[in-house]
């Protein structure tokens, strides 16, 4: 029978959905299983003295049990995060692009607007280390592995899954990024020079406007902590050097483009990402990094994670309105993903043609450099010759051995 303030209440009617309930296959079936183990007949005995109970009874323990684990998830950041992640898998729809086209800019025109990027991507994180690195055979090893070490974190701002961090594999590949652009040699450009096109300057140029040797220019990123570590390790000697006032820009715009949760941010809207405890204890630089991670974030365009309705064109577009009102600068350098920079690329460059940046991602760190224009008749256009690879590049296409 129900508790008198059910009933008093108006729930009256659980009872006998729950005997219906219990009557239905296959749960009928399923909850005499359940009814004759070992375990359930000890629960029985010890909560209600007698090995067994109805099938409707059982049923009503088992639902309790799940609204309780249902509403301490909801008391969790990352309990109503995984709630979010279960529910944006299945209900997104992130991947619909802007369809490209051979449409020509008034590339002379004084209205056409243009600006020097930098793409580079994050080191590998934890997620690929997991599910995209290493044997299949081994994989279940690191996924238990990793989901052990999810469970420890559960009542931490850190965790392996969702915005998933740097692995030691993707800190080694930022450091070695640091060193590919810390081994050019330092140009002095005059703003002249500096507000040159990528196409008309050499690699090492780039670079010192990278590295804020010369030029203007700003960093943004995703909200993502993977990037942004990227970010502050292959940097580092830039914010070293330049003032606190050189903040990455922190952009719910620049977030990947996928279902997956190691793409949902752990950071609230307008608040700055908590640095990965494990890059916090970093041997000589995780001091370093987690001053970065509490001085050197701008959080005015974190909106907080990507809404369900929202597709990555607009995420691009309104990271190339925001782009183009930089007029105080000569590159805007972009801490991202592989995915987002790969549907940019395929966006923005001619429909004709065939560059390796429309079909290959950019690989773990790989930093490229390019022109991007758009004209008063709102034509966009990447020149396929602007772009050019400065570390890295892209990924190389896996050819499948050719029967005999």
């Amino acid at each position: 029978s129900l508790p008198p303030s059910l009933t008093m209440y108006g729930f009256s009617w659980v009872g006998p959905a729950l005997i219906w309930l219990a009557a239905q296959p296959p749960i009928d079936g399923l909850l005499l299983s359940l009814a004759t183990t070992q375990y359930i007949k000890a629960l029985c005995m010890t909560v209600v003295g007698k090995e067994e109970v109805p099938p409707d009874v059982l049923l009503g323990w088992i639902i309790s049990i799940m609204l309780l684990y249902f509403l301490a998830l909801l008391s969790n950041r990352k309990g109503r995060l995984g709630i979010w992640g279960f529910i944006y898998f299945f209900a997104s729809s992130d991947k619909k692009c802007r369809k490209p086209d051979d449409s020509t800019p008034a590339f002379t025109a004084p209205s056409c607007k243009r600006m020097k990027v930098v793409f580079i991507r994050h080191g590998e994180s934890e997620w690929n280390a997991v599910f995209n690195e290493g044997s299949k055979l081994t994989m279940p090893i690191r996924f238990f592995s990793a989901l052990f070490a999810e469970l420890l974190m559960f009542f931490e701002q850190d965790s392996v899954f969702f915005d998933s961090p740097l692995s030691k594999v993707g800190i080694n590949q930022s450091w070695e990024l640091m060193r590919a652009l810390a081994a050019h040699p330092t140009k002095t450009l005059d703003k002249a020079s500096a507000a040159k096109p990528v196409k008309e300057l050499e690699v090492a140029e780039l670079v010192s406007i990278i590295r804020g040797d010369s030029g203007r220019s700003i960093v943004a990123a995703s909200i993502l902590r993977r990037a942004i570590s990227t970010g502050f390790i292959a940097l580092a000697p830039r914010f070293l050097k330049l003032s606190t006032k050189d903040k990455v820009q922190v952009m719910t715009s620049l977030q990947e483009i996928s279902r997956n949760v190691d793409t949902l941010a752990l950071a609230p809207p307008r608040e700055s990402p908590q640095i990965p405890v494990a890059e916090g204890r970093q041997k000589y630089m995780g001091d370093i990094m987690s001053h970065f991670y509490r001085t050197r974030f701008d959080t005015r365009l974190n909106n907080g994670n990507k809404a369900l309705g929202q597709k990555a064109i607009k995420r691009h577009e309104e990271f190339i309105k925001w782009m183009l009102q930089q007029n105080e600068t000569d590159m805007v350098v972009v801490l991202g993903h592989s995915l987002w920079f790969r549907e940019f690329f395929k966006s923005y460059l001619p429909k004709a043609s065939n560059h390796v940046a429309k079909k290959e991602k950019m690989v773990n760190c790989g930093c490229v450099a390019f022109d991007f224009y758009r004209d008063s008749k709102n034509v966009h256009r990447i020149p396929p010759d602007s772009i050019k690879v400065i570390h890295g590049g892209f990924a190389e296409k896996k050819k499948k051995d050719k029967k005999a």
